[in-house]
């Protein structure tokens, strides 16, 4: 029998919390919530035993579980440019690790326990911190010396966020990793592209994600033909430059404050290829 036939009272659904008193349990990427009301003392010990509540995960008072999980308050930290990195995991990060990361990542800001099984990085990202190649050069010695197997998931960099856009960027992020993890799963180090690229090829919900990609684009002179050209020239910007009747250096121009304003560098292939889709389907 599965929890579902055990606890038929129980309420299932993505929500991380149902608020105080309640014992939440992440199963498979989906969340268990039982009322103390309709558990008997041994029932609730050995749930407690199996999995920690997720009040226990994250402390109910803290400002960044506040505000990305349980939909509450405002951004903790203002930031012009953050990332987050989502690292998936069979067993809780011990916290030798989790001071590991913060050794690794100077900028890193907040290590949030959205589950038993998904820890995600908060990063300022104003100094333009290479991730990505840091963290796969590391992931066979952390796996080795801690025992673990992890996928990371690298999101975007977003720059000037306003009210709640971080917010509904972690949720239209989280859920395309979470579409990843149960249908796909056999990557350890998936960058933003790729991630959003697999999910765009199977017709995947990209929440947030998408729009405002296109709206970065629109906003942008010159970006939508650039793209274009680019595609057709497979990425050659002497190539792009003479097409375009436009001098090299203003269209490296160009493609750096693309990249400052949207975190897509429009050299890399996948870069270029997700933003080409988007100006297919505008």
């Amino acid at each position: 029998m599965n929890l579902r036939e055990l606890f038929p009272e129980a309420v299932i659904n993505d929500q991380a919390s149902m608020g105080p008193g309640w014992l939440t349990i992440a199963v498979e990427h989906q969340f268990f919530h039982f009322s103390p009301d309709h558990l008997s003392p041994r029932e609730l010990a050995l749930l407690e035993l199996g999995q920690p509540i997720s009040e226990r995960m994250q402390d109910a008072e803290d400002s960044w579980y506040q505000y990305l999980l349980q939909k509450k308050g405002q951004v903790p930290l203002k930031m012009e440019t953050v990332q987050l990195i989502y690292v998936e995991h069979a067993h809780r990060l011990s916290s030798d690790l989790l001071e590991l990361f913060h050794e690794l990542l100077p900028n890193l800001v907040k290590v949030l326990q959205v589950s038993s099984t998904r820890t995600v990085l908060v990063l300022n990202q104003e100094q333009g911190l290479e991730t990505v190649e840091l963290l796969q050069d590391l992931l066979p010695t952390v796996e080795s010396d801690f025992g673990l197997k992890l996928t990371i998931f690298f999101g975007n960099v977003w720059a000037k966020l306003q009210n709640d856009d971080l917010r509904q960027i972690f949720d239209s992020e989280n859920q395309v990793f979470s579409d990843f993890v149960r249908y796909k799963g056999d990557e350890q180090i998936i960058s933003f592209a790729q991630m959003i690229l697999w999910a765009f090829s199977r017709n995947l919900d990209m929440g947030v994600i998408p729009l405002r990609i296109q709206q970065l684009m629109d906003d942008t002179k010159d970006i939508t033909d650039i793209i274009g050209t680019m595609w057709q020239s497979q990425g050659n910007l002497v190539q792009t430059a003479q097409k375009l009747f436009m001098h090299r250096n203003s269209l490296q121009y160009k493609l750096d404050k693309f990249q400052s304003l949207s975190g897509l560098n429009l050299k890399n292939l996948d870069d270029l290829a997700f933003c080409h889709l988007l100006t297919l389907n505008s």
